[in-house]
C-alpha cells in the first residue's frame, strides 16, 4: 500500500462521522442554499431514494479505493474523494429528515442492499483487469449514478433533496467527462449502458460543470 493510499483511506473512512464540520462547508454556499430552503413531508420513495443513493455513492467510492491502489491513478483517488462529498450531503439530508442511515458499516465493500454488493465485487473485478478496464468501470458507474440521479429527480418534489439530487448528478457528468481523455488516450471509448450514446456524448462533448446549482440546476450565485 503506498503512503498516498494509506493517508486517504483513513481520512476518507472516518469522514461522514465529522458531518457537523463538513456540512457547513460546501461550494458556492450550496449548504447556506439547502438549508435555507424548507423542511418538507418526506414520502417514501423519497427516504427509499436517500438510502439507496446514500450506499451508491459509497458504491462509487469503495470501487475507486480500490482501484486506486490497484493502478495508482490519480484519477481515483481524486474521484473517490468526490463521491465521499457526496455521501456527506446525502448524509445531511438524512439527518435533516431523521432517516436512519441504512449503511452497515463505513468498511470498503460493505453495503446493506446485495446487489450493491454483487456490483462491488464484479466492478473491482473487472477494474483489476487492466487500467483501460478500469477507466471503463469509471465510467460505468458515472453512467449508473447519472441515471438512477435522474429517476430520483423525477420521483422526488422536495427542493432540498432535488438539490441535492442535481448536484449529485453535475458531480457524477464531470467524472464521466474526466474519465473520457483518458480512456480516448488508452484507445477506447464508452458507448454508455444506462444512458445513450448520444446522451454520453452530449455530456463528454460540453463543459466542465463548476458551480452549484438548485433545484432547477440553475448555477447559484
Amino acid at each position: 500500500m503506498n503512503r498516498l493510499f494509506s493517508q486517504a483511506v483513513p481520512l476518507l473512512l472516518t469522514a461522514s462521522f465529522a458531518l457537523p464540520v463538513l456540512a457547513q462547508g460546501g461550494g458556492a454556499g450550496l449548504y447556506p442554499y439547502l438549508q435555507s430552503l424548507p423542511i418538507e413531508a418526506v414520502s417514501a420513495r423519497e427516504v427509499f431514494l436517500l438510502g439507496h443513493m446514500r450506499e451508491e455513492e459509497k458504491l462509487a467510492r469503495d470501487v475507486y479505493l480500490v482501484l486506486h491502489q490497484a493502478w495508482q491513478r490519480n484519477i481515483f483517488a481524486n474521484i473517490a474523494a468526490s463521491e465521499q462529498s457526496h455521501m456527506d450531503m446525502i448524509a445531511w439530508g438524512l439527518q435533516r429528515y431523521q432517516v436512519p442511515d441504512p449503511m452497515p458499516s463505513n468498511q470498503v465493500g460493505v453495503f446493506a442492499s446485495p446487489e450493491l454488493t454483487i456490483l462491488f465485487q464484479f466492478a473491482t473485478w473487472l477494474g483489476q483487469i487492466s487500467p483501460a478496464h478500469a477507466l471503463l468501470v469509471g465510467a460505468l458507474i458515472e453512467d449508473l449514478d447519472i441515471q438512477d440521479l435522474g429517476v430520483a429527480l423525477v420521483q422526488t418534489d422536495n427542493r432540498d433533496l432535488d438539490t441535492i439530487w442535481q448536484n449529485l448528478q453535475r458531480g457524477s457528468r464531470n467524472h464521466m467527462r474526466a474519465f473520457w481523455p483518458q480512456l480516448q488516450a488508452a484507445g477506447y471509448s464508452y458507448p454508455g449502458f444506462f444512458l445513450s450514446t448520444a446522451e454520453v456524448m452530449a455530456i463528454v462533448n460540453s463543459p466542465t460543470e463548476t458551480r452549484s446549482v438548485d433545484e432547477n440546476g440553475v448555477p447559484l450565485p
